[in-house]
């Protein structure tokens, strides 16, 4: 049911310094049992507990409940998550003073839009032994029993995880034993999970224990029971205990057994037949009732029950707070704080200066005020990216494990593009993302040798302006560079083609000057362009002057994510030559011009263990539904088809070939234990 994954857990302290509380941790959590999270203070075992309940984010990492992954959780998700699935039991019992035990306990029904069930409350209270007190106040009870109000309002909405930070740390020893005798009941058909510092409850409670240190797991053990062997018929042994029953009539052949066994002993030996003292005697060593003997040893998570969920199971129901309680809670708060009164008084004025703002914001056209903007702002040309949703399934031994969704990137199709630039009031033009760099012999902190976009414009455009030098690409080996890159040739004394070094100090004597181009797949003729013109690039702002003759990191990774978003890296070629770097590139998503549809892309990731010593491969598998395909490189097995119909794919060859090679291996194998002794071709 529930499954970590990596967790960290940073925080920084005032003075800035970083604290690990979480470093790495996995877990699988079993979908029953109590288990124990123990440690010295410091440890990480709250934070492990309040990142598993969503009380706390983790910085990174992700946790699994009923297959559904946290990587996307909004703050929102988190509430109903816990609101859904986690009971939680604090140290200081959380009891809002101001109401009573029945409403205290039926609040937890009514977050999850469900009306007060008077029945039910009376019910658990009879679970915890305290029927009767429902119209009691809490100030009126002693620890032990708001502790198991506690319990009885975890309990009330039939969470299917409890989760408990030191139930017993503010409890005598007698008390913390009933609240722990209470929670190992329910650790019957529910998880529990405990936060503790007292080993002697943990080992007599605990079905698993996790030791944490520095935020990492130092132990992880689970309670097994190991079975008595008989010595006689009278008698047995467990580890280095002997048992014999009451009222056994021990025979001489008995005798000798005992006599054996008690030779053998490497220290003192005590035997004592009193009741009081053989009822000790079992507790201490942790022997059952049936003559076994309860020990710990190390958990293997591959045993822990896994189970397949389905998106109904793992639904949240969103908390609903009834508007007489927040009002309730929130006046108590103002009777006994008046610092928050004014505060209070202050946002309410603050809060009706924002609904006089609600008509207006109700007419407001997000499209036309992003036009307006765009417009108005002394930007010539903006950067636009377009991103579709990826869904990651996750598979072990060809089961389903878990799925999760983020974005990437894609490219734009023609007709978007042309529409885009209609619905703005302006003109676009497609770009082909890139990295390709120009060997120089420095590079500096101001100045960068590499082209991150490609493009095609004519002279006609008039999107970038006037062209500074030269003339726009009209052969296939000709580039159009900006400004800034023009100047960074010069200032970095770039290689010519022919491996002579750059030596010019006027942008006019580039033009003509050839340069090879790393194109990232290994160079050859095409990769030699000829520079036929430079435009008027935008602006770079004064205050990355200082790169010129200093070092600043920071402001050079500012610098270059400000070049990244326009056009001083952007290269112009012709249609001819933008077709080839497609065609050569099979790493582009898509095609120039013609890029996937909006349909979403799914990505599936396979984990298959191999071999004795558990080694693990990826096999990756890319999908995607697109409504235009180029006309080749793409094979039908029926030839009279020549688009794809619904719920059809196009996949790569290789992967192809690979996942037929998979099947059939394992079909082999199947056949091999069938029939051993037959070969098969």
């Amino acid at each position: 049911m529930l499954e970590v994954l990596n967790l960290t857990k940073i925080y920084k302290s005032k003075g800035g310094v970083e604290v690990k509380a979480l470093d790495g941790v996995t877990l699988r959590f079993p979908e029953r049992g109590m288990v124990f999270l123990l440690g010295k203070s410091g440890s990480g075992k709250s934070t492990l507990l309040n990142v598993c309940g969503g009380l706390d984010a983790p910085t990174s990492g992700e946790i699994i409940v009923k297959g559904r992954s946290s990587r996307d959780f909004t703050q929102s998700d988190f509430d109903s998550y816990r609101n859904t699935f986690i009971g939680f039991i604090f140290q200081e019992y959380n009891i809002l003073n101001e109401f009573s035990v029945e409403d205290n306990i039926a609040l937890a029904l009514e977050l999850q839009g469900k009306p007060k069930d008077k029945e039910a409350v009376a019910a658990l209270l009879e679970q915890v032994d305290l029927l009767g007190y429902a119209k009691r106040k809490p100030n009126t009870l002693s620890g032990g029993q708001k502790q198991r109000i506690a319990i009885a309002r975890a309990l009330i909405k039939t969470p299917e995880i409890i989760m408990a930070d030191e139930p017993t740390g503010a409890l005598d020893s007698n008390t913390g034993k009933q609240v722990f005798d209470t929670l190992k009941k329910l650790s019957r058909d529910k998880l529990v999970i405990i936060v503790s510092h007292d080993r002697d409850f943990a080992e007599q409670y605990g079905d698993r224990i996790i030791e944490l240190k520095d935020g990492k797991i130092l132990s992880d053990v689970t309670k097994t029971v190991e079975e008595q062997k008989a010595i006689s018929a009278n008698v047995t042994a467990i580890g280095e205990t002997l048992c014999i029953k009451r009222g056994t009539k021990l025979t001489e052949g008995d005798f000798d057994k005992i006599k054996a066994f008690l030779s053998t002993a490497e220290s003192d030996v005590v035997i004592t037949g009193g009741e009081r003292e053989v009822k000790a005697f079992r507790e201490a060593t942790r022997i059952t009732e049936e003559g076994g003997q309860e020990v710990f040893r190390d958990t293997d998570e591959a045993l822990v029950e896994k189970k397949t969920y389905t998106p109904e199971d793992s639904r949240f129901i969103r908390s609903k707070l009834p508007l007489r309680h927040a009002a309730k809670i929130g006046f108590s708060g103002l009777r006994t704080k008046p610092f928050r009164l004014f505060f209070t008084t202050l946002l309410c004025t603050v809060a009706f200066v924002l609904f006089g703002l609600l008509s207006t914001l109700t007419f407001y056209d997000s499209e036309a005020t992003f036009r307006e903007t765009l417009q108005d702002s002394n930007q010539s040309l903006v950067k636009v990216s377009k991103y579709f949703k990826t869904k990651e399934k996750t598979y072990e031994y060809g089961e389903f494990v878990r799925e999760y969704e983020y974005s990437n990137s894609a490219k734009f199709s023609k007709a978007e593009i042309d529409a885009f630039a209609a619905q703005l009031g302006t003109r676009a033009f497609p770009i082909l993302t890139a990295d390709v760099n120009i060997s120089a012999q420095q590079q500096g902190m101001y100045w960068q040798n590499s082209i991150n976009c490609f493009a095609v414009l004519g002279g006609d455009n008039g999107i970038l302006g006037e062209t500074l030098h030269g003339e726009y690409p009209s052969a296939d080996n000709e580039i159009m560079i900006s400004d800034y890159l023009a100047d960074s040739l010069i200032n970095t004394k770039a290689f010519l083609s022919n491996g002579d070094a750059l030596s010019i100090t006027d942008r006019d004597d580039l033009i003509g000057k050839k340069f090879a181009l790393d194109l990232t797949n290994g160079a050859d003729e095409d990769d030699v362009y000829t520079i036929s013109g430079i435009f008027k690039g935008p602006e770079i702002p004064a205050k990355y002057d200082s790169l010129k003759e200093t070092g600043d990191n920071a402001l050079r990774y500012d610098l270059t994510e400000w070049l990244s978003d326009g056009t001083a890296l952007l290269a112009i070629v012709t249609q001819d030559k933008m077709n080839a770097i497609v065609e050569r590139f099979s790493y582009f998503y898509g095609y120039y011009g013609d890029a996937f549809s909006n349909h979403d892309m799914s990505f599936f990731r396979e984990e298959e263990n191999s071999g004795e010593n558990g080694g693990t491969w990826d096999n990756d598998a890319y999908y995607a539904s697109v409504n235009n395909l180029p006309s080749t490189g793409v094979y039908y097995f029926n030839s009279s088809v020549t688009t794809l119909g619904a719920n059809q794919a196009i996949v790569n060859a290789s992967h192809f070939y690979e996942q037929l090679s998979s099947i059939a291996w394992k079909k082999y194998e199947e056949l091999e234990k069938e029939n051993p002794n037959i070969q098969y071709d």
